[in-house]
């Protein structure tokens, strides 16, 4: 009865970390197709970037430029710095580049994931329930038949039994494990679809 029960704690333990592998998988896929797609639009955009590159050194140059003008000013003739900065004149901005729209393909993949990622987290949760009170009924079985042997096995150093309670309680029974990775689960949100 112990063993069974001791084995049973190990299952339910090992199938919860299993779920929160696979959901994190799930989870990692997603950023993976974006990371894909984010990769495929820089490469497509590199001479567009390159040309902006140019013109934001283009620009520089011109700040330059509008730097020394000014500082030349002040240091020469101070009046007609003061009447540039009342006139307001600043260099104009550089253009925005335009965002280029998300295919349908891609936002379709990722949608998928996402509907797949919270299937799975309800599935994770109405499993995780019923594994629950196996879990229960397995705790109950470990330690009343280390409680017996505990107090009735005279053959055997008593010892043994108790370490084998305590680390089975800090590492299988306790609530805490569990919590932890039901907490996990609970704080992670689906994938982003752009």
């Amino acid at each position: 009865m112990t063993m069974v029960g001791f084995l049973s704690l190990v299952f339910c333990t090992y199938y919860i970390r299993s779920e929160v592998l696979a959901l994190s998988h799930i989870r990692f896929s997603s950023d993976e197709v974006r990371a894909a797609y984010d990769l495929e639009q820089r490469r497509e955009s590199f001479p567009d970037r390159k040309k902006q590159h140019e013109a934001g050194l283009k620009y520089y140059e011109l700040q330059q430029k509008h730097y020394r003008e000014m500082l030349d000013l002040y240091e020469n003739d101070y009046d007609a710095y003061v009447k540039r900065i009342d006139d307001r004149f600043q260099l104009p901005r550089l253009p925005q580049s335009p965002s280029k729209p998300v295919p349908p393909a891609v936002s379709e993949k990722l949608f998928k994931i996402n509907t797949n990622f919270r299937s799975r987290k309800n599935q994770y949760f109405a499993t995780s329930s019923r594994l629950n009170w196996l879990a229960c009924t397995a705790a109950l079985m470990l330690v009343s038949g280390l409680i017996f042997l505990l107090m009735f096995d005279a053959t055997s150093p008593r010892w043994h039994y108790l370490a084998a309670l305590v680390i089975s309680f800090v590492f299988l029974i306790g609530p805490a494990f569990h919590s932890i990775m039901t907490g996990i689960i609970g704080f992670l949100e689906g994938p982003e679809v752009f």
